[in-house]
């Protein structure tokens, strides 16, 4: 969707001459915001020294994308045949092309696992809240993988 810039105030400053009435300036101003309905998600500069330092394909940094636009929050996930399905979608490749992407997520540590074959983002390297929980979320993270 595309960026707008919404006016919500004008404040108008007009300069008279007290003598003859007669208006010498007129200033407006306008305070502007952005209205746009994208998700807020800080990436931080640990992952792009993640994507120089180890091998990562196309489909994997397609599939880390689909993570954080979805579960940036901390929200536990798994990675199933429809998770691979919706990604596929909106790459127009096949399924097949992410059967190794959560394995190389794991390695890389973009991902680690809570149980099994549950899930989380890495907090280092993005997240979506208050730096103060995305402290909470990396102190979690330590106590689950220390590798991390």
């Amino acid at each position: 969707m595309k960026d707008k810039v919404k006016t919500v105030e004008t404040i108008i400053n007009t300069t008279t001459d007290i003598e003859t009435g007669e208006v010498i300036d007129t200033n407006v101003k306008r305070i502007n915001v952005l209205i746009n309905p994208d998700d807020f998600c800080l990436v931080y500069s640990g992952f792009w020294n993640v994507l120089l330092d180890y091998t990562m394909s196309k489909a994997d940094v397609e599939m880390f994308a689909y993570l954080i636009h979805n579960y940036s929050d901390g929200t536990p996930f798994s990675i199933t045949s429809y998770t691979k399905e919706e990604i596929s979608l909106k790459s127009k490749k096949s399924v097949t092309s992410y059967n190794n992407s959560t394995r190389n997520l794991l390695i890389n540590n973009l991902i680690y696992s809570v149980k099994g074959r549950v899930y989380k983002i890495n907090p280092k390297y993005a997240f979506n809240g208050s730096s103060k929980n995305r402290h909470k979320a990396v102190i979690e993270m330590l106590s689950i993988c220390k590798d991390c």
